[in-house]
């Protein structure tokens, strides 16, 4: 799952469920918009500032967690290292602009909500706020 962030966001990002959250890696990239527009040039989620950690979470199972930093976002902010962690708690931020956030789950732990699955495979964004139901764990 891809969220992008726009300006108009509040660049602060919880955690999905409760668990034991790893350390934080970083990977040093460039800037690069994440407007969707962008894909088709540039390898945003290859090429831009990343950082990422691992949540073993208590209903989804492992969850890898990447923040992806972008154009006008200078820093990313995550608040723990290694800690348990409750759903909804916030676990970071990024500095200023557009940004994005990667959750990967293990197959077949989750169902996601077929709107988001359809308007997903039309290229279609969907706006997802904080703390809507977006998919069901399995």
């Amino acid at each position: 799952m891809v969220f992008r962030l726009t300006v108009d966001d509040y660049h602060r990002y919880c955690y999905i469920d409760s668990g034991k959250k790893s350390r934080n890696y970083r990977i040093k990239g460039v800037l690069h918009t994440v407007n969707p527009i962008a894909h088709e040039s540039v390898h945003v989620f290859k090429e831009n500032t990343r950082e990422y950690s691992v949540l073993f979470s208590e209903n989804f199972g492992k969850i890898l967690l990447m923040e992806v930093g972008a154009l006008l976002v200078g820093k990313i902010v995550n608040y723990h290292d290694e800690a348990y962690v409750k759903r909804g708690e916030e676990k970071g931020r990024f500095e200023f602009g557009g940004s994005t956030i990667i959750v990967c789950l293990e197959k077949g732990r989750a169902v996601i909500d077929k709107d988001i699955m359809e308007n997903s495979l039309n290229g279609i964004e969907t706006l997802v706020k904080m703390g809507e139901k977006i998919g069901v764990a399995v």
